[in-house]
C-alpha cells in the first residue's frame, strides 16, 4: 500500500476486530489460531477462547478435508487465495458457506484468513461484545485487512474530496483501476447518479461526523447503475479530516424487495456497530466494562422475560380455546335459564356480577384444606356435584369466603350446570388478570434493560430521580438475588439531581455487582438513600468478608484487580471514581471490615 495510508495501528485494529466479514490470523509454523474476530467465532459458534491457540484440525471445522489440502496447495503457490467457496462446520454440527480468501502475511509468519458468510441470512443475536485488548500487528498487516476487505473501502481527503486510498472492491464496484482514481475526486469520476445523493451523504456526515445505512446510486466505468449501502466517519489521521467510506453492493438484493429489506437492514447493523466503534474509541474501555456487566446479565435476564412469556402463552392459548367453545356455552346459558323465573335469573345475574368483582385471595395450605372441606360438606348436603371438584376449583380460584358467605344462594344451582359454567369464566378473568401481571412484569424488566444498555458519554445533564436509576439495577439483578440475597430498601428520600442517567446506572451497576461477589450471592444487601442540606447521600453495605486492608489504598486505581482472569477488568471502581468526582462532581468514600463493607456516594442536588 501506498505512504500515503498513514492510519495508526489502533485504527486498523478496530477495523479487524468490527469489520462485517469474518477474519483470522493463524500462525503458519503452528497452525494454531493467534487471534479471530467476533463474526469468525460466530460462524463456528464458538467464543474465542475455544478458538485462539487451537488449530483448524483441533476444531474440525472443515466440512470437507480436501479444502483444507487445496487451501494449502494455493497458499504454498501463490502466497494467497481468492473467493474460495468453503463448507465449515459449526460447533453444534450445522453447516455455514462461506467465501474465503487468505493471504501469507510478515514475511510467511502468519496467513490472514478473511470471508463472507454466504449461506441463507440468519437472525443474529444482538448481545454486543466490546473490544477488550489492543492488538498490535505490523503495518503490512493492518494493510492486508484494508485489502481483502470484500466490501469497497476507500479514504479521502475530507476537505478537498480527493481519493487517498482504496482497496481492490472499491475498484471492482465502479469499474476504475487504482491510477485512474487516487488523486481525483467522485465529482470528477462521475460516480453519483444525482448531486441529491453526494449532498445528502456530506449533510449527514458533517452534522453528525457520521453517518450509516444510507442508500445510494452510483454510476460505474461503463456507465452501469449499482445500488449501494454506506458508512462514513470523519477521522483525524495526523491532523487532517479524511472521510473512510464503506460501500455495500445491493444490486442483486434490489431484485427481491423482501431480501433486499433484510440485507439492508442486516449491514446496516453492521455499518453502525463498525462506525460507532470508530467514532468512540476514546470511550471504548468504559463501553467494554459496562458490556462485561451486560453480558452476566443477559442468561438471567433472558430467564426473567421467558417466565411471563411462558405464562402469557399458556393462558393466552386458554382463552383462546375457550373462546371457540363460545356457541355451546351460550347453549348451555340458555338450557340454564330456562328453569329460572325472569327474578331469578335477575337475582343470579347480581350474584355473578358481585362474584366477579371479589378480589382474589391466597391460602395456606391449612386454611384452603379447611375452606375445600367446608365447601364440599355444603355441596354434598345440597346434592351438588362433584362437590370435591367444584370446592377444589373455587379455593384455586381465591374465593371460598364469598361461597361460605352466601351459601344461602347456592342451591339456586342445584341440579343445574350454570355454576359449572359461572366458574369457568371466572378461571378466563383470572387468565387475563395472569396475562396482565406477567405482561407488566415484562414490561418492566425490558425498560430496566433498555435503560441499562444506553451509553451516550455526550449527553447533557438533565434531571433524573435516583431511586429510579438503582431501581433499573436491581430489577436487572433480581434473579441473581432471589435466591441467597436480602435485598433491604431504605429510600427515606426519593431526591432528584441534576446527571447523567447511564452513568449513574453503571455506578451503581459496579457497586451492586461488587457487594453480591463479596458476598458470593448469599447474604444482606443494603441500599440506603438519604437526603443532606445541600448533598444526597447513597450508601451501599453488604455483610460480606470486608475487602483487606492491605488493598485498601489502591481499589480505585485503573486495571487493579483481586478478581480471577476473566471476572473482571480492575475498570469498575476506577470508571465509578471518575463518574461521581469528575462527572457529577460529587465524591465516593468506603468504610470495610469483616461482615460489614459501605459505599457512600455524595452527589449535589439539582
Amino acid at each position: 500500500m501506498s505512504s500515503s495510508l498513514s492510519i495508526s495501528d489502533s485504527i486498523w485494529h478496530t477495523a479487524f476486530s468490527s469489520s462485517p466479514i469474518g477474519m483470522a490470523l493463524t500462525d503458519m509454523q503452528t497452525g494454531l489460531y493467534v487471534d479471530v474476530n467476533d463474526v469468525y467465532c460466530n460462524w463456528l459458534g464458538r467464543t474465542k477462547e475455544e478458538v485462539i491457540g487451537k488449530s483448524t484440525l483441533d476444531l474440525g471445522i472443515y466440512s470437507n478435508t480436501n479444502d483444507r489440502e487445496s487451501i494449502l496447495e494455493g497458499l504454498r503457490k501463490d502466497g494467497f487465495i481468492l473467493n474460495k467457496e468453503v463448507p465449515l462446520i459449526t460447533k453444534t454440527g450445522a453447516t455455514v458457506v462461506i467465501l474465503f480468501s487468505g493471504r501469507i502475511v510478515e514475511n510467511g509468519k502468519y496467513l490472514l484468513s478473511a470471508g463472507q458468510n454466504i449461506s441463507a441470512l440468519k437472525e443474529k443475536e444482538n448481545l454486543a461484545h466490546a473490544l477488550q485488548n489492543e492488538l498490535v500487528i505490523s503495518k503490512e498487516l493492518f494493510e492486508s485487512v484494508f485489502r481483502l476487505n470484500p466490501a469497497a473501502v476507500s479514504l479521502s481527503n475530507a476537505e478537498t474530496g480527493k481519493y487517498d486510498e482504496i482497496n481492490e472492491a472499491y475498484c471492482r464496484l465502479i469499474g476504475y483501476d487504482r491510477d485512474e482514481i487516487i488523486g481525483k475526486t467522485s465529482h470528477e469520476l462521475n460516480i453519483w447518479i444525482t448531486k441529491l445523493d453526494r449532498a445528502r451523504l456530506l449533510a449527514e456526515v458533517q452534522k453528525k461526523g457520521w453517518s450509516t445505512g444510507m442508500e445510494a446510486s452510483v454510476r460505474t466505468k461503463t456507465g452501469e447503475i449499482r445500488h449501494v449501502v454506506s458508512g462514513n466517519t470523519i477521522l483525524n489521521n495526523h491532523g487532517r479530516p479524511t472521510l473512510l467510506a464503506i460501500l455495500i453492493d445491493i444490486t442483486e438484493s434490489k431484485q427481491n424487495k423482501e431480501a433486499l429489506e433484510f440485507a439492508v437492514k442486516e449491514r446496516t447493523k453492521e455499518l453502525n456497530r463498525i462506525l460507532e466503534d470508530l467514532q468512540r474509541t476514546q470511550d471504548q474501555l468504559i463501553l467494554s466494562e459496562k458490556m462485561a456487566t451486560l453480558g452476566q446479565l443477559v442468561a438471567s435476564v433472558a430467564h426473567e422475560i421467558n417466565n411471563p412469556l411462558a405464562a402469557i402463552s399458556a393462558f393466552s392459548e386458554q382463552i383462546f380455546n375457550r373462546m371457540g367453545n363460545f356457541g355451546n356455552r351460550l347453549s348451555q346459558i340458555k338450557e340454564c335459564f330456562a328453569k329460572y323465573s325472569e327474578e331469578e335469573v335477575g337475582e343470579v345475574v347480581a350474584w355473578v356480577v358481585d362474584l366477579f368483582k371479589v378480589k382474589p385471595k391466597s391460602y395456606a395450605f391449612a386454611e384452603a384444606r379447611k375452606a375445600k372441606k367446608n365447601l364440599e360438606g355444603i355441596f354434598v348436603r345440597l346434592g351438588i356435584e362433584p362437590a370435591y371438584d367444584l370446592a377444589d376449583r373455587i379455593v384455586d380460584l381465591g374465593v371460598p369466603d364469598f361461597f361460605l358467605e352466601n351459601q344461602g344462594f347456592l342451591p339456586r344451582f342445584k341440579s343445574s350446570t350454570l355454576l359449572e359454567l359461572v366458574l369457568s369464566e371466572l378461571n378466563t378473568l383470572r387468565s387475563i388478570e395472569s396475562i396482565r401481571l406477567a405482561v407488566e412484569r415484562t414490561s418492566k424488566i425490558v425498560y430496566s434493560l433498555k435503560n441499562y444498555g444506553r451509553f451516550d458519554k455526550n449527553e447533557a445533564k438533565s434531571e433524573i430521580n435516583v431511586v429510579d436509576t438503582i431501581e433499573t439495577v436491581l430489577t436487572l439483578y433480581q434473579s441473581k438475588m432471589k435466591s441467597g440475597v436480602d435485598c433491604i430498601r431504605l429510600y427515606n428520600v426519593s431526591p432528584l439531581i441534576a446527571g447523567y442517567p447511564d452513568e449513574l446506572i453503571q455506578i451503581w451497576t459496579n457497586l451492586i455487582y461488587n457487594a453480591l461477589q463479596a458476598m458470593a450471592f448469599k447474604g444482606k444487601l443494603t441500599i440506603q438513600v438519604d437526603e443532606l442540606e445541600k448533598e444526597v447521600m447513597v450508601q451501599i453495605k453488604d455483610n460480606g468478608p470486608g475487602i483487606p486492608v492491605a488493598i485498601q489504598k489502591r481499589i480505585f486505581e485503573p486495571f487493579y484487580t483481586t478478581k480471577e482472569k476473566g471476572e473482571g477488568s480492575g475498570l469498575g471502581l476506577g470508571i465509578v471514581k471518575q463518574s461521581v468526582e469528575e462527572r457529577h462532581h460529587g465524591r465516593i468514600q468506603f468504610h470495610s471490615e469483616p461482615g460489614n463493607t459501605v459505599f457512600e456516594v455524595i452527589l449535589p442536588k439539582s
